[in-house]
């Protein structure tokens, strides 16, 4: 699934994107959520990161597009961003918050249709991600930055290079996702990073230095996860 947010004071030209958008889901069978917001400044306070594409205005009143785009970039540095203007001459300036691209009012289908595809395109090349819902914030945080992942009640702990994030969830909820992309479980309560995993010896593996057990029921699938991602086989 990809979600886009529509950013663009002119509810025309918003509508006109939100057409475009459905039309491309339509036919190229990507399945696309998209919402859409009248100012930059309504966007930036109600922001959180689970958009995978921003399509920005530039001219829009109280916050215009390029400081909206500053402050998204201090909220989340991964979404693709695609400026929506007829300021030409400002687009440029895009390399300052990452744009991906830019289009010039009014837009085509067809060159909506080649921007999404891009940006599709630079979100499959981009490190994998997870956002973490913490009782303060959301955050997005690289799977290569997580180590592993320890359940306890309703609640998830994982364990990054930045510290240990809570988040109000359960491994069933998540299980599909992580084991999916080189985690493995070495017991009911511990999702492991593959590619974080020390050594195992006996029924202990160390992860990042850290000393974690191994359920019985668990280490034959997690030794053959192991096995064929040392191996260079698919985990």
């Amino acid at each position: 699934m990809i979600r886009i947010a529509i950013v663009d004071d002119e509810k025309q030209y918003a509508d006109e994107l939100a057409e475009f958008i459905s039309r491309f889901s339509k036919e190229t069978g990507v399945a696309v959520e998209y919402e859409t917001f009248g100012d930059g400044a309504s966007f930036i306070d109600e922001y959180d990161p689970r958009f995978d594409i921003v399509l920005m205005d530039i001219a829009m009143p109280h916050l215009n597009g390029m400081d909206a785009a500053k402050l998204l970039r201090q909220k989340d540095k991964a979404v693709c961003l695609i400026f929506i203007t007829t300021l030409s001459n400002y687009a440029i300036k895009g390399y300052e918050v990452d744009a991906l691209d830019f289009v010039v009012k009014p837009a085509t289908y067809e060159l909506i249709k080649i921007k999404l595809e891009k940006a599709i395109t630079s979100l499959k090349k981009c490190e994998l991600s997870y956002v973490i819902a913490s009782p303060t914030e959301m955050k997005r945080v690289a799977l290569a930055d997580i180590s592993y992942i320890e359940s306890n009640k309703h609640y998830l702990y994982f364990h990054t290079s930045g510290g240990e994030i809570k988040m109000r969830s359960t491994m069933k909820e998540i299980a599909e996702y992580f084991t999916a992309n080189g985690f493995a479980f070495v017991s009911g309560s511990l999702l492991v990073n593959l590619p974080h995993v020390d050594y195992f010896k006996g029924n202990e593996i160390s992860v990042k230095g850290e000393i974690l057990p191994i359920a019985r029921t668990c280490k034959t699938e997690f030794l053959q996860r192991l096995s064929a991602y040392v191996g260079g086989g698919r985990a």
